[in-house]
Parts: C-alpha cells; sequence; structure tokens
C-alpha cells in the first residue's frame, strides 16, 4: 500500500488540492458566483448620479461590521478605517438603541458607544443602519444625530443607512453621507426581467431622493455597479482567511473602485 502511495505521490496530491478546492468551492459558492462576469441587460439607469454632496471621510474601503457591544467598541482595532453598528431610534427616550435584532435591546445607547469612541481617541468612520426609520420619527431622529454629531465631533464621519430613501434626504441636506439600502433580491437566481424591473425600481425611488450610495449584499454588488455606475456602493460578505475563494473574492471587491465600503466580521 505505501509502495503504491508512493508511486503515486503527485496524482494523490492533485486529487487532495482538487478535493480542497471543490469544498472550498461548495462553501463559498455566493462568492463564486461573484468571481465571474454576468451578462446584464442594457443599462438605461446608468445616467443616474448622485444628488447628494455629503462628504465621508474614509482611508480604507475595509470596515468592522456589527460592532453593538461595549466590549466590541472597546475591542476594535484602533486603526480601523471604519466600523458599522446597528441602531434603533426610541421616540419615548429621545436615544438610539445599540443592537441588531429588533426583540434583543441590550440597553447599550449610540451616546454612550460614541463616548468611548471618544474616551478611545478613535478616528474611525461610523456607518450607521437606522433599522426603524419611518416618517413618525425621522425627523426627531435626525435632529438627535445632529446633536451627537457636533457633541463628539463627528462632521463627515457619519454614514446613515435606511431602506427609506425618500427619508435620507433630510440627512443628506444636514451633511450627512447617506446610503439607501436597496431591497434584497439576487440577482444570480432571476431572470433578466426580473432584473430589469428590479433596476427599474430602485432607479424611480432614488431618482427622487438625494443620497450618496447604494448598499446591498455582497452578490448584488455586480448588479448595482452595472445599473447604477455613478453610485458608490457599500456591501458586507463573510471573512475566511483559510479559503482560497474568499481571498480571491475579497481582492477582487478590493480592486473595485466603485465599491466604497465592503464590511467583515
Amino acid at each position: 500500500m505505501l509502495k503504491v502511495v508512493a508511486q503515486n505521490k503527485y496524482k494523490l496530491m492533485a486529487c487532495i488540492i482538487g478535493l480542497c478546492l471543490l469544498v472550498d468551492v461548495l462553501q463559498h459558492k455566493g462568492q463564486t458566483r461573484v468571481l465571474f462576469p454576468v451578462d446584464f441587460s442594457e443599462a438605461k439607469q446608468a445616467l443616474l448620479k448622485p444628488q447628494s454632496k455629503s462628504l465621508l471621510i474614509n482611508n480604507d474601503k475595509n470596515w468592522k461590521k456589527g460592532v453593538n457591544s461595549k466590549e466590541q467598541i472597546n475591542e476594535l482595532n484602533a486603526a480601523i478605517a471604519g466600523f458599522e453598528c446597528d441602531v434603533y431610534f426610541d421616540v419615548g427616550r429621545n436615544s438610539f438603541d445599540v443592537h441588531h435584532d429588533a426583540d434583543k435591546n441590550t440597553g447599550f445607547s449610540l451616546d454612550y458607544l460614541l463616548k468611548i469612541y471618544q474616551d478611545r481617541k478613535l478616528q474611525a468612520g461610523i456607518w450607521l443602519d437606522i433599522k426603524n426609520l419611518d416618517q413618525s420619527n425621522s425627523e426627531r431622529a435626525l435632529q438627535l444625530l445632529i446633536e451627537l454629531r457636533n457633541k463628539f465631533r463627528l462632521q463627515n464621519k457619519l454614514l446613515v443607512e435606511s431602506g427609506q430613501a425618500s427619508l435620507l434626504t433630510a440627512f443628506s441636506d444636514s451633511g450627512f453621507f447617506t446610503s439607501y439600502y436597496t431591497p434584497f433580491f439576487n440577482p444570480y437566481k432571476i431572470s433578466n426581467k426580473e432584473m430589469i424591473v428590479m433596476a427599474d425600481s430602485i432607479a424611480s425611488v432614488i431618482s427622487k431622493s438625494r443620497i450618496n450610495a447604494l448598499s446591498g449584499y455582497y452578490f448584488q454588488t455586480s448588479f448595482l455597479n452595472h445599473y447604477f455606475p455613478h453610485y458608490p456602493v457599500l456591501t458586507w460578505a463573510d471573512n475566511d482567511r483559510f479559503s482560497l475563494v474568499n481571498r480571491l473574492f475579497k481582492r477582487k471587491l478590493n480592486s473595485n473602485k466603485t465599491v466604497l465600503i465592503a464590511l467583515y466580521p
């Protein structure tokens, strides 16, 4: 047996490498798809351009995803370019609560997070995913955010994201860099006709709003780049340092000049 293995060691090594690559591709099939080009239809939405001139200080596109606790902000690398946190505006207490799931409020406030940020002398950009922004709370949420920006000296360091593009106009007009969180869909799993409908729908929304960027899952980046080439794209993805597919995928995102920020855990 050992003699057979020795005589065929190179074939055996090739088989093992091939098997490892196959497993890697299967485990990261979503990222594998993104590595290959997609034949999108003509982009009539390409004429659309951002209507907001708000600025965001950003020294690197790789940001930290989901900094939603005291421990996470304290453990954050001091040199990180930016980080994202999930917030809910509480009208009754006039406060932003920091947590991801709507039913899992930890009592950690944005004011407290920013106090730690200030005490640690961090310079990172801050991506605020406002989960519950709506017509009833947007004005008060904006006013509080202006107060926090002034209190902690965060001019051009706050990014405000919401799925309500029309409500983001007021934030853009107040100097915040804004991003429209596009509807969830996977362009690799829908028909060409459905993609055109989705592109037209997004175009209709952003044409009536003053926003700076578009955000969506990593598998939406090629779609957003194609149909809305003038809009910076914000995205997020998994990070697996042991995966060749993940390394190639991250390299592609880093070389994509349209991708402004990529969040990783």
